[in-house]
């Protein structure tokens, strides 16, 4: 043993040794989890008609359109994870993943909490109570 493998850098190779491990462990499960999730051509289809409407997020949107204009990528690659390393494809997919799991898993999201009215500080009150005054 060196001199300067003291056993903090001992216990931090250690450390990153593990954390090596279970990374790769971690990816291997995710590749297998991802093996025969194929999007179905309805699923291809409801994404495609979901990117070019206005519902869609501007990445979205310029995703379809750059899809659309030949770029080399298809809405299958973009579904199965193959075109992750690209950075449009990941803003566009972080700006629409409730929307577009429920396009293609078929699950509903929860609808969003209905706003209530801010009511500014500079605004005289609407309503009043006895102890108001």
């Amino acid at each position: 043993m060196t001199v300067w493998r003291t056993p903090d850098v001992l216990a931090a190779e250690d450390f990153l040794t593990s954390a090596v491990a279970e990374s790769d462990r971690a990816m291997r499960s995710a590749q297998q989890g991802l093996k025969g999730k194929e999007p179905s051509t309805e699923d291809v289809r409801r994404v495609m008609q979901f990117a070019r409407s206005g519902d869609a997020s501007p990445a979205m949107r310029q995703l379809a359109d750059r899809i659309a204009r030949g770029a080399g990528l298809s809405w299958r690659q973009v579904l199965t994870g193959e075109a992750s390393h690209d950075p449009l494809v990941r803003q566009a997919l972080d700006a629409d993943r409730a929307r577009l799991d429920e396009l293609i898993k078929g699950e509903t999201a929860p609808p969003p909490p209905p706003r209530r009215p801010v009511r500014r500080d500079d605004e005289p009150p609407t309503q009043f109570t006895e102890d108001a005054w």
